[in-house]
């Protein structure tokens, strides 16, 4: 497969790199640690994109000293550059790749695993990488979209999801990878435009939330699923 994070293909399609969401995202972030008293000094985030999410966070979590961000494409690396501080540098790398030795208080996976091929070996290669890890993963694979294939198909060739996830699947695939998980929430779906028809479905969806989340979640999707884990640490790997 082409490599649309490296030849353009993919700041084409989207030239902020998505960092319009992250105050949304960030804010998400800093309230889920908040609730749970989750203490963390080095924050980490692979597949950091434009970088945003970071900088939105080092003015949140004020016991954080350092952040770090890490991504496979130069072209987002280019945009994150310009955000450098004392307190937050991004970088060239695949921290998942079990060479690379390296641990964090806390890990940020952002929008990530639903764009990599081999996320089982993604997943087993970050476990063990830090104390707790925040994944937000839209939950695309509903009800609506096995009627309309074609939302997939459109959400694959604009922003590159390659895997659709419902929110048992990804849960119990976390689970056998050694994340346990303490809490989670979902997030509502940022859209920038919508058709007529886009803004009825979006009115009705959120009535149905209102009513039953995981239902709504699992009928019109939409949502996305924000999960605080505690992973294994190399204190206790097998």
């Amino acid at each position: 497969m082409k490599d649309i994070y490296n030849d353009n293909t993919y700041l084409d399609k989207n030239p902020t790199w998505h960092q319009e969401e992250s105050p949304f995202k960030a804010d998400k972030i800093a309230s889920l640690l908040k609730k749970n008293l989750i203490a963390f000094k080095t924050v980490s985030e692979i597949g950091c994109g434009s970088g945003e999410i970071l900088v939105q966070l080092e003015s949140r979590l004020n016991g954080a000293t350092n952040f770090f961000g890490f991504d496979i494409s130069k072209d987002a690396i280019n945009i994150a550059k310009q955000k450098e501080t004392n307190k937050i540098k991004f970088e060239i790398k695949d921290i998942s790749d079990e060479s690379e030795n390296c641990f964090y208080d806390l890990l940020l996976v952002i929008d990530v695993i639903e764009h990599i091929d081999n996320y089982f070996k993604f997943l087993a290669g970050i476990v063990y990488k830090s104390e707790y890890t925040i994944f937000h993963i839209p939950l695309d694979m509903c009800i609506w979209t096995l009627f309309r294939e074609k939302m997939l198909i459109e959400s694959k060739e604009r922003v590159g999801h390659i895997h659709n996830f419902t929110e048992d699947f990804i849960k119990n695939i976390l689970s056998d990878y050694g994340f346990e998980i303490i809490d989670q929430i979902y997030t509502e779906p940022i859209f920038e435009a919508m058709t007529n028809k886009q803004k009825a479905v979006k009115v009705f969806r959120k009535f149905l939330f209102r009513i039953n989340k995981r239902f709504c979640t699992k009928t019109l999707g939409g949502y996305s699923i924000m999960l605080l884990t505690k992973n294994k640490t190399q204190l206790n790997k097998p």
